[in-house]
């Protein structure tokens, strides 16, 4: 059930020459504003947090995507939402669906993008950018990009920066039935790691749902 194809661009060689981008398709999601059980696991993952914080802030995984950030002075924005948690708050409420890929997203700390799968068109292309390109954000406003960011488009426009995050185009929204996630890491990763991360965001999907979602094998490509 692997129908989308991605290609790592050549650019990307010289400064990433670890590369990896790597995805999983999940279909026939019910996508809720809620759900106690993901409420549930919520309090435990945040507990886990607030206990690991100094471990987790620590770790090569933050180290290695801060590397890239940090080469356009900005920070890792996963550790900014380790300190909120380790400073209080709680996992943004926004839906089911959203809600499974963040749970994983700090359970992992991998950089990951979520997408309505129905709304992308054809082949994905990753590459870095010249710094002339621009996209609508998910939060509904233009973008310029900066040179040597890593960039997603399929054959319409940009569905998601490293630097900037997801597009607006393709966002996961209620009326959402088929999803893509899709994760960026720059400087490499085990791919047992990387596998298990989606298998997390598959788990969460699969406790919040009212059916079986369908779901494709995980694809990690690298140049």
């Amino acid at each position: 059930m692997n129908d989308v194809k991605v290609k790592l661009s050549e650019n990307l060689k010289k400064d990433y020459p670890n590369i990896k981008v790597a995805m999983l398709e999940v279909r026939n999601v019910v996508n809720k504003k809620s759900d106690s059980k993901l409420e549930n696991e919520k309090r435990k993952l945040e507990a886990f947090i607030r206990k690991e914080g100094k471990n987790l802030e620590n770790s090569d995984v933050i180290k290695n995507y801060d590397r890239f950030f940090k080469k356009f002075g900005k920070s890792y924005p996963i550790q900014f939402q380790i300190k909120s948690i380790l400073n209080g708050q709680s996992f943004p409420a926004v839906s089911t669906v959203v809600e499974a890929m963040f749970m994983a997203e700090l359970k992992s700390m991998f950089l990951t993008a979520g997408h309505d799968l129905d709304s992308l068109k054809g082949e994905l292309h990753t590459k870095m950018t010249g710094g002339r390109e621009r996209y609508e954000r998910i939060n509904g406003k233009e973008q310029q990009l900066k040179a040597g960011d890593i960039i997603t488009s399929d054959e319409e426009s940009i569905i998601s920066s490293v630097l900037y995050g997801p597009d607006r185009r393709t966002s996961i929204n209620m009326n959402t039935k088929n999803c893509l996630f899709f994760s960026y890491f720059p400087y490499g990763e085990d791919d047992a790691n990387i596998r298990l991360h989606f298998n997390n965001i598959l788990s969460y999907i699969k406790l919040s749902s009212d059916g079986e979602p369908e779901f494709s094998e995980v694809t990690i490509f690298q140049i």
